[in-house]
């Protein structure tokens, strides 16, 4: 194919200041009242963090907190693993690295409280929510109804170490020093997945809106006017005015009966920012000097292949690992098994050759 049939990137800069800018706790405060019910803590003890970027997920145990997560594996003086200590062949020292009620009990008893206040949360750091760990909790949503779930789903994130490791990495100037990361816990509401949007701003005028779920809602297009006199007026009322660059991308949920908007999130305008229904190409090279109407892109029609594989299913892990991670004993198990499956198919070469 001739090279000139290629339609090359189109540059897009961003800058440490225009990340940092969509950090939670930089536009809360400006748009509070568009914006469920929230606690943020900032900054963070720097166990969690180190918590958060250890291997493994380790779980707070004590005869003194319920927890359908840890019940099972509280240690007792008539409990110690001993028979694993004993075993002379496969003996391994267990190492406990950070453990919350050990190392920030403060900050763990925070989290209760605000639980205990707000009822539900559904956690995120600065800039992501672990929405790709949604697997490891039996409800399969971000809905924390007790600490460990908190720590759970953060643990699990590949987004929440895109936050902690990577959030800078695309921006054209250096950052100087780490970031203050802060944890957000908004109370949950359960969000219908059809109303929620992602939209595009560019110089300051919407340029784009596409559905953020990607499934097929046939009531969606006779409210596509509804909806996006509903985006221009908070947009332009609301958003531009109060937030210091003028090109972003912000997540809105619009539910019936249509006469509220509820500003979700603020991001980068960056190809690192999921553009769903767009290419980063097409919004790059719309002309805002142009005075024509934007474009809302939905899901005309069912889409059979989505439902071969789940959102997020990159991240997701067999729950026996899971499992072990929350265990030493099923570690060992675990190990044991895997090892025997190796024998078995070096076994089963060799007997073929």
């Amino acid at each position: 194919m001739d090279s000139e049939e290629y339609t090359p990137l189109s540059e897009l800069p961003v800058t440490c200041e225009q990340v940092e800018h969509c950090a939670y706790s930089f536009w809360y405060e400006k748009f509070k009242s568009h914006i469920p019910k929230t606690r943020i803590i900032k900054p963070l003890p720097q166990q969690f963090i180190q918590y958060l970027e250890q291997d493994g997920i380790k779980l707070p145990i004590s005869s003194n907190e319920l927890s359908s997560y840890t019940d099972d594996i509280v240690r007792s003086e008539e409990n110690e693993y001993s028979d694993w200590e004993a075993d002379e062949d496969t003996a391994t020292e267990y190492e406990p690295g950070i453990e919350p009620l050990n190392d920030f009990p403060e900050f763990h008893q925070q989290l209760k409280d605000i639980i205990s206040e707000l009822g539900p949360v559904t956690p995120k750091l600065n800039w992501s929510a672990p929405k790709d760990a949604t697997w490891i909790l039996p409800n399969n949503t971000m809905k924390c109804n007790e600490v460990n779930e908190i720590y759970l789903l953060l643990n699990a994130s590949n987004y929440i170490v895109h936050d902690l490791e990577h959030a800078f990495d695309e921006c054209v100037d250096k950052k100087q020093g780490e970031p203050e990361y802060e944890l957000i816990l908004r109370q949950w509401f359960n969000i219908n997945p059809a109303l929620e949007f992602r939209v595009f701003v560019k110089d300051g005028k919407v340029v784009g809106a596409t559905q953020r779920d990607l499934n097929y809602y046939d009531y969606l297009e006779k409210l596509s006017d509804t909806l996006k006199d509903l985006i221009d007026e908070f947009v332009e009322d609301v958003v531009v005015p109060g937030f210091p660059d003028k090109s972003f991308v912000i997540d809105l949920y619009i539910p019936r009966p249509f006469n509220r908007v509820y500003l979700i999130d603020i991001n980068p305008f960056a190809r690192k920012t999921d553009s769903h229904l767009f290419t980063w190409n097409e919004i790059i090279e719309i002309d805002t000097t142009e005075d024509k109407d934007y474009e809302m892109r939905l899901v005309t029609e069912h889409n059979t292949g989505r439902f071969a594989s789940k959102e997020h299913s990159q991240n997701h892990v067999p729950k026996d690992v899971v499992d072990a991670s929350l265990d030493p004993e099923k570690i060992k198990e675990l190990t044991e098994k895997w090892s025997e499956m190796l024998l078995k198919q070096q076994q089963d070469v060799s007997d073929e050759e």
